[in-house]
């Protein structure tokens, strides 16, 4: 089944008029909740922050979860992080001030609190994955940036080597082979710039392998990973939230369930969820939708700020 026409959706038609009307219901209230003319809810703590730096570098295989999108990921001698965003609000900049949903849950840490970083993957640049603000505190001419096609023009500079990895594609750096995969996504910035590429990545490092979908509806594009002489993933990283009315761009928790299943995914790091405001969806119900439909023991770092290390071997 094509990656593009799995699962029943409604009639296109149907689907964009609920998308609309889901927009012109939540963003007055954004809107008025930026600019002041609306007190919101604070957010709930985060459940930890990121490891000290020591006993991060003392690991082999591990991950902490920053919100949205943004997971720190430790392969190796090696870390990652994933689509960082580590800003207050998800949105646009419009005369320095930001205009966008506010954190449900709060920053578990900052810039400042990252260990040095190798390798940074962006999926899409959407504004809840690709922020600009982040990008410019964490460039270091020492950290490689892997971005899908005709994203290059968004990237701020300060960075070492930028990867600009097409579907299909793999590249080789750090001792780390990353391998792009289309996922059931969209790529424009805004509504005009459909020319820009999405990318969900197969990362493979220190004999381990991790699937960072990015965001993607339900797919079969994964199916391939659970086949052939390194059948399936260790860690799959993958969306749960925002799926009403999004389900064409975003997984359901049940849909991620079976996308881990069917690529043999040993672990489950569920993201884009708990973390900005969204007023159709209950904080908790992705989560505990996920819980229901896979196996919990699988599901690793499920709150915000968490952290998990591989257990050394006995």
């Amino acid at each position: 089944m094509s990656p593009n026409n799995f699962g029943v959706q409604p009639p296109p038609v149907e689907r964009i008029v609920r998308q609309l009307q889901t927009v012109a219901r939540t963003w007055p209230t954004v809107i008025a909740e930026s600019i002041g003319m609306r007190e919101c809810e604070p957010p709930k703590p985060a459940a930890g922050a990121v490891p000290h730096r020591h006993r991060w570098a003392a690991e082999t295989f591990g991950a902490c979860w920053l919100g949205q999108a943004t997971v720190l990921l430790r392969m190796g001698g090696l870390t990652l992080l994933t689509d960082p965003h580590l800003e207050e609000r998800a949105g646009f900049d419009i005369a320095g001030h930001r205009v966008g949903r506010l954190r449900s849950t709060a920053l578990p840490a900052g810039a400042h609190d990252l260990p040095d970083l190798n390798v940074v993957l962006l999926s899409h640049a959407h504004l809840d994955h690709w922020d600009r603000s982040t990008l410019l505190r964490i460039a270091h001419p020492r950290t490689t940036v892997v971005i899908p096609t005709g994203t290059r023009r968004l990237l701020p500079s300060g960075f070492g080597e930028v990867i600009e990895l097409p579907w299909g594609h793999e590249a080789w750096t750090r001792d780390m082979r990353i391998t792009a995969i289309r996922p059931r996504h969209l790529g424009a910035r805004f509504f005009f710039d459909t020319h820009r590429g999405y990318n969900a990545y197969l990362v493979e490092a220190a004999g381990r392998r991790v699937l960072f979908a990015g965001d993607t509806a339900h797919t079969g594009a994964f199916d391939h990973l659970a086949s052939g002489p390194r059948a399936g993933v260790d860690l799959a990283i993958l969306g749960i939230g925002s799926y009403h009315p999004w389900e064409d761009r975003h997984a359901t928790p049940e849909q991620a369930a079976d996308m881990a299943r069917r690529m043999g995914a040993r672990l489950i790091l569920p993201v884009h969820h708990s973390t900005f405001r969204d007023p159709g969806e209950p904080i908790d119900e992705p989560l505990q939708r996920l819980m229901a439909a896979c196996d919990p023991s699988k599901i690793i770092c499920p709150r915000v700020g968490d952290s998990w290390f591989e257990p050394a071997a006995a």
